[in-house]
Formats: structure tokens, sequence, C-alpha cells
């Protein structure tokens, strides 16, 4: 009777049980099927992107795979890394080699994937530099996060609306970096710098101000001498104005 008694008991108890595990199977079923189908359309919008063959979707697909697994980003997150890159014109060999550098820059900043890979493409084109030059970029843009008041994110901003600017002067991008990491306010940073350099080395207002003062933005031949030592040079060169003087200066110089 006791025997009979426990087996009932354990019958309901496990009848209970497989009914909360078919449950649970479907609950993971549903999302694995509806996490797969995310994974499928962001890879399919890459490759339409990207204009991938078959041999470059499975190549597109495995480095998202591998990221996915590696990082603390899902695949799906890393096929859309990939398509960002796409859109930026990167062929499908330079955006499987840039999509660690720019899932790690995400981790370390904390910043939106989708927007840190818009960012690092956009500003790398505004610079004129390539995915070869990548990891040295990723660098600065985490030093200037981590040393001066402005984020990786600001300082992206910045650099596409002054990267034409600057890589038209050729200012030395460590430069320009510290330069807008003191200014710290993002795209209007880059506006700012912009005027700035675009003033300094082509504008006559302010080239015959900075005459007046005995400073050049190009040496003997022609090249630009450097921000930090331009602005060196015309710091040194006020010092001894009177502050209407040098607010006049700054203003024909830099603009408002």
């Amino acid at each position: 009777s006791a025997l009979g008694k426990s087996a009932k008991a354990a019958g309901k108890v496990a009848t209970t049980a497989l009914a909360a595990a078919a449950a649970a199977a479907a609950a993971v079923a549903t999302t694995s099927l509806s996490t797969y189908a995310d994974f499928e359309q962001a890879m399919a919008n890459t490759s339409a992107i990207a204009g991938a063959n078959e041999e470059q979707y499975k190549a597109l697909e495995a480095a998202a795979r591998e990221m996915g697994a590696k990082t603390t980003k899902t695949a799906t997150e890393a096929a859309e890394a990939l398509g960002y890159m796409a859109l930026a014109g990167w062929d499908t060999q330079q955006s499987i080699a840039g999509l660690e550098p720019v899932l790690r820059l995400s981790e370390a900043t904390q910043m939106d994937l989708a927007r840190c890979s818009d960012l690092v493409t956009d500003s790398m084109s505004a610079l004129g530099l390539g995915v070869e030059d990548m990891a040295g970029y990723l660098d600065l843009a985490v030093q200037t996060n981590n040393k001066a008041n402005t984020t990786a994110e600001m300082l992206m901003e910045a650099f596409i609306g002054c990267g034409g600017a600057a890589r038209t002067a050729g200012v030395d991008l460590t430069d320009l970096s510290t330069a807008l990491g003191i200014l710290a306010k993002g795209a209007e940073a880059g506006t700012a710098m912009n005027a700035m350099l675009v003033r300094m080395t082509s504008k006559d207002v302010a080239m015959n101000a900075m005459k007046k003062l005995g400073v050049s933005a190009f040496d003997a031949a022609g090249n630009f001498r450097g921000l930090e030592t331009v602005l060196g040079d015309l710091s040194k060169a006020m010092v001894n104005l009177s502050t209407e003087e040098r607010a006049a200066y700054m203003s024909q110089i830099a603009g408002t």
C-alpha cells in the first residue's frame, strides 16, 4: 500500500516536471529560432550591401559567428557591424579584418555597436585612413577617451567634422586628437576645428593677421608646420599684447 501511494505521488511529480520541461524546451526553441532568423536577416542585409558572392558570404558569416562566440557581442550584432563597414565601401576582407577591433572598441568604451561601427568607418573615411591604419587609430581613440574630458564617440564625431580640412593641411593625427580632446564638444568641436584649420591655412584675413605676428602656418617648402607648433608660436607672439589686441587677433585668425 505504501509503495503504491509513493508510486502515484512520483507519477504526479514526474508529469508536472515533464510538462514544465516541455514548456521550457518550447521557449528555448522559439527563442533560438528567433535568434537564428535575426542573424540570417542581418547576414542577408550585409551580403546585399557588400554585393557578396557565395564564397564571400560564407567568409562574412563565419567571421560574424566567430566574433559572437569570442566577444560580448552577439553574432547578429557582428553581422550588422559588417554591414556598416560595407556601406563605407570596405570590401569583404577589409570588413573581416576590421570587425574584431571595432567590437573591442565598443566593449572598451561601452558604446552601442551599430553607432561605433558607423562612427569608425565615417571618421576614418574623413581622415583618409585605410583599414591598415585601424589599429593605431583606434588606440588613439581609446587613449583620448581615457586621458581627456571627452569620449571616443565624441572624438570620432569631431573627426568627421574636421577630417577633410585636417587631411588637406596635413595635420598630425595625434596633435589633432589632443586639440579635440581639449575642446571636448564632439561634433561642435569638429566644426570649430574645421573653421580654424581652414582659416589658418587658406583665408587672407587670418594669414595676414598671423603674418603681422611673425607666424606662418607653412614652412619654406609649403608644408604645414604642425598644429602644436603654430598654436604655440601664436601664443608666444601675443603674450605682450593687450586684452583688446589679443581678442582681435584671435578673432581674425580663428573666427568666432
